[in-house]
């Protein structure tokens, strides 16, 4: 018998991580606690980028048209030095394939977390502040936290599994011992919102290469007001200088060589790059996400993004086993796929910032003239745009893999193909359950008992799946996806009768035949459960 809980689910810690896995919580039928030491939103922007694959994430949430009239378009990339421009990525003029939001969003976090908090209330939850997690002890089928309030007062919450979202200084990961494995860079930057005027265009970022040391000027929502990030050469992290008007100004007329003018200053910060991975996502019950369990430099915008894709990638796992729909080892795959991304996130991310923290001469004009060259290429340009976009989604072999798979893409462990191809198709993607597409053949239909034989392997699962056949004519129904022209086949690579399973969160996790049931009886067995099958 499963043990007596006051919660499916408890999540700790209020920012975009945690609320995404509270709000992915409720869509999937659990209950579930959302609880932040702080008082309320910090009104302080530490993000300020969401990328193409996070706002997929947040249309499929309900909250994508919220967040998009809250934020700004990133309309371009410019890197310059003081001889001129090196190069530049206008983003909408990028190759983004079937991506439906094809562009960078600046938005400050505080709002991206006011839209996320709106939309876990009109699913009927709520963050609960000024509560501190105190200690933590698993017990036989749950968790039991200790919660600190403000008033002194200790409440003990158990808890049916528990989810780490605290950020850097995770008091979860340290209550469960995970070790975090990296270095910290020992470089000094520093962070100021201010307002400028300048002849640089407008909602428009520019990395400034500059001799004494890059510059980043990413523009904020309101027009003139942009971030500042410069690199402190020779500075030490317990010598950083007093920022204020008069510093910043001589840092950006140095740098640029621009005429500009300073004033308004907002948010600032000094910080020393770290870059450090959890050991581990997991333990027992207890599951870490976003920045508890991976930090970085902010060079590319990914930490936010990331710590979404990883809730976005949990909970509905953790509610099929919770509601004993799924064996406790697709909890496994957590780790299994979002550990090597956060692995190959941070090498990146620490590749990059080297780069830009280079202080010798020679080195430096190396550097200057090769952005020059390689962003000439259209090529260099797109895969720079999928990469930072997180469009290239990969998950290794697992229970991500067909048994029996067929050549074309998307592969299992991909995500899958949207609106290019389909406006219709994005629709029917949308929302918590698994979706089956069934394929004809291009030259050959299924047959409607092989249709009927596969749907039917389908519905004896007790998670919620929509079957959809995918035909080139236009007959109607709920249980039909027209295809008259073949955009959707070409884009699945369907050039014979094909099954693909996608998951909820949009990544393929099955592409057979589906005239020959055997290989995805043998797959849904790993991955999902007959109903009454795990049950209590």
């Amino acid at each position: 018998m499963k043990a007596d809980t006051d919660v499916d689910v408890l999540i700790v810690g209020a920012g975009p991580t945690g609320l995404v896995a509270a709000i992915e919580a409720l869509r999937h039928g659990l209950s579930v606690r959302v609880v932040d030491q702080n008082e309320r939103r910090r009104p302080h922007s530490k993000a300020l980028v969401l990328h193409s694959r996070s706002l997929e994430v947040l249309d499929d949430l309900g909250c994508v048209a919220a967040v998009l009239e809250a934020g700004r378009e990133f309309r371009a990339l410019n890197i310059i030095d003081r001889g001129g421009a090196l190069g530049r990525i206008a983003f909408r003029e990028l190759a983004w394939g079937d991506a439906p939001y094809p562009m960078w969003l600046t938005i400050p976090q505080s709002e991206t977390e006011r839209c996320l908090e709106e939309r876990l209330e009109a699913l009927g939850g709520r963050v609960e502040r000024q509560l501190t997690l105190r200690t933590l002890r698993e017990v036989e089928g749950g968790v039991d936290v200790e919660l600190l309030r403000a008033d002194g007062r200790l409440e003990v919450c158990r808890a049916a599994w528990l989810v780490g979202c605290d950020g850097a200084k995770s008091d979860v990961r340290r209550n469960v011992g995970v070790e975090l494995e990296g270095d910290t860079s020992g470089e000094v930057f520093m962070l100021a919102d201010v307002t400028m005027e300048s002849p640089l265009v407008d909602a428009e970022g520019y990395n400034v290469l500059a001799r004494e040391g890059v510059l980043l000027i990413v523009p904020m929502k309101t027009p003139g007001q942009v971030r500042l990030i410069a690199h402190l050469p020779g500075v030490r992290p317990d010598q950083a200088p007093a920022i204020d008007l008069p510093m910043l100004q001589r840092l950006v007329d140095t740098r640029t060589g621009l005429p500009t003018k300073l004033s308004s200053l907002g948010w600032t910060s000094v910080f020393s790059p770290k870059h450090f991975l959890a050991k581990s996502l997991r333990a027992g019950r207890v599951f870490l996400a976003g920045d508890a369990a991976h930090i970085h430099s902010p060079v590319g915008g990914q930490g936010l993004n990331t710590g979404i894709q990883d809730a976005y990638n949990l909970m509905w796992k953790l509610a099929l086993v919770q509601r004993g729909l799924a064996p406790g080892a697709l909890l496994d795959t957590y780790e299994a796929e979002r550990h090597p991304v956060g692995e190959r996130m941070i090498r990146g991310v620490r590749r990059a910032t080297r780069g830009l923290t280079l202080r010798a001469g020679a080195a430096q004009w190396a550097r200057n003239r090769l952005a020059s060259l390689l962003l000439r290429f259209a090529r260099v340009r797109n895969l720079m745009g999928a990469a930072l976009g997180m469009l290239q989604l990969r998950y290794a072999p697992g229970l991500a893999a067909s048994t029996s798979p067929l050549a074309g893409s998307p592969r299992p462990g991909e995500r899958a193909t949207q609106q290019a191809a389909s406006p219709g198709l994005t629709h029917r993607l949308r929302g918590a359950h698994h979706t089956l597409l069934l394929f004809d053949g291009p030259r050959e239909a299924l047959a409607g008992t092989e249709v009927e034989l596969v749907s039917g392997l389908a519905r004896t699962l007790a998670a919620p799946v929509e079957v959809i056949h995918v035909r080139k004519d236009t007959v109607p129904g709920e249980a039909h996806l027209a295809d008259p022209d073949g955009a959707i086949h070409r884009a699945f690579g369907a050039d014979r009768p094909l099954a693909v399973w996608i998951r909820p969160d949009k990544v393929v996790a099955f592409r057979g035949d589906p005239r020959a049931t055997g290989p995805l009886r043998a797959w849904l067995s790993n991955f999902l459960s007959p109903q009454e099958k795990h049950r209590e």
